[in-house]
């Protein structure tokens, strides 16, 4: 457990949920599969839920540390609203200890050692609407860690039709799992590797609670999700465990779950590693093809490989560069050439927001949030 150098008493800490109580004031928190058991004064391993006076709090609740305009291929999402921009927001703190975190500089910090705004749900989603966005993504850093943030900014967002993302590592309870995802419109989930050795020494976390939460989201959810593996030269790229976890998404989530294959490049604790040569992106995404996998993408270079093509007649249906589409062929959600219907999030009835509701959104926004720089 981590130390505490700053609780101020006096200040407006939001009380956590998904914990219980413990002898000498400790408590359980249970929101992920860690069960961090935290004494008084202390945070758990995520830096961020914290115990004071024998009740867990949220140190990240509107406290977002991150916050930008997107693209929503970014996150990565191809079959979600492409196109268009996503508010994207995280805090400080992770509940999982990658030593290749791209973004270490927030998760691997204390709520007290990034600079943060204090933005209550309600102005997230103004932002939003003030920003031209459709949807909203947690992201950043790993957002079930700010779990009770994200289902106020859900709820407030659905009264404006905003849709909400997470961008998550899937490390979630199944006593917390519906309680934040029922509210989740789209995910992207990240799939670290496909054996538990490189979870336990790359990750310091475990395998199978990432393969439950897939699992959840397919039976037990309405959420669009995709899959992101970030291919690690030496360390997750045999082509064995390429194919392995190709054909545990296609026998257990089936072909038409997105699965994006993006290059690592050396960072945080892994700069020792060399890039991922496009060369093994190609052969990675071959093999998902081969296996039966309907789109899979490649993701992190410049390639063809980030393109959206038909599964039955090859049709070129959405053209990228990077993260920009180019060319959207889709005519309501199907091939224009053979009509299959692609599954995804191609459109949001709600985005176009009435012209009073934008305008007092912007004006909102400008007054007490002009210093964001978006």
């Amino acid at each position: 457990m981590q130390d505490l150098k700053i609780l101020d008493p006096a200040s407006s800490l939001h009380e956590a949920r998904w914990w219980e109580p413990e002898p000498n004031n400790k408590v359980h928190c249970y929101l992920c599969p860690r069960h961090c058991h935290i004494g008084e004064g202390q945070a758990g391993f995520c830096f961020i839920r914290a115990n004071q006076g024998g009740k867990l709090y949220s140190l990240g609740y509107a406290h977002p540390a991150a916050l930008q305009v997107d693209p929503i291929e970014k996150k990565p999402l191809n079959h979600f609203l492409p196109g268009t921009r996503v508010f994207s927001m995280g805090t400080a703190g992770c509940n999982m200890g990658c030593f290749f975190c791209q973004n270490w500089s927030i998760s691997k910090s204390r709520a007290d050692q990034v600079g943060s705004s204090d933005i209550p749900p309600e102005d997230v989603v103004q932002l939003a609407i003030r920003y031209g966005c459709p949807s909203i993504a947690f992201t950043y850093n790993e957002p079930t860690i700010w779990g009770e943030y994200v289902i106020d900014i859900c709820q407030a967002a659905k009264e404006y039709g905003i849709k909400t993302v997470m961008v998550s590592n899937g490390y979630v309870t199944r006593e917390a799992f519906h309680d934040i995802y029922d509210h989740i419109d789209a995910a992207n989930i990240d799939l670290k590797a496909f054996t538990e050795n490189f979870y336990g020494r790359m990750t310091l976390t475990h395998l199978q609670p990432v393969l439950d939460t897939l699992q959840w989201l397919k039976n037990e959810t309405k959420v669009w999700f995709e899959i992101t593996n970030l291919i690690i030269p030496t360390l997750n790229d045999a082509p064995s465990e390429t194919r392995a976890l190709a054909e545990w998404v296609l026998e257990h989530l089936g072909p038409d779950v997105p699965l994006h294959f993006t290059a690592f490049h050396p960072d945080f604790k892994l700069q020792d590693k060399p890039g991922t040569p496009p060369e093994t992106l190609h052969a990675a995404r071959a093999t998902a093809l081969e296996v039966g996998l309907h789109y899979v993408y490649e993701g992190n270079i410049h390639s063809d490989g980030g393109h959206t093509f038909c599964p039955s007649c090859k049709t070129l249906l959405i053209r990228r560069s990077w993260h920009d589409v180019q060319q959207n062929r889709l005519k309501d959600g199907c091939c224009p050439n053979c009509g299959l219907a692609i599954p995804g999030r191609w459109t949001n009835t709600r985005a176009d927001l009435e012209g009073s509701g934008r305008r007092k959104a912007a004006a909102f926004a400008s007054e007490r949030y002009e210093d964001l720089n978006l």
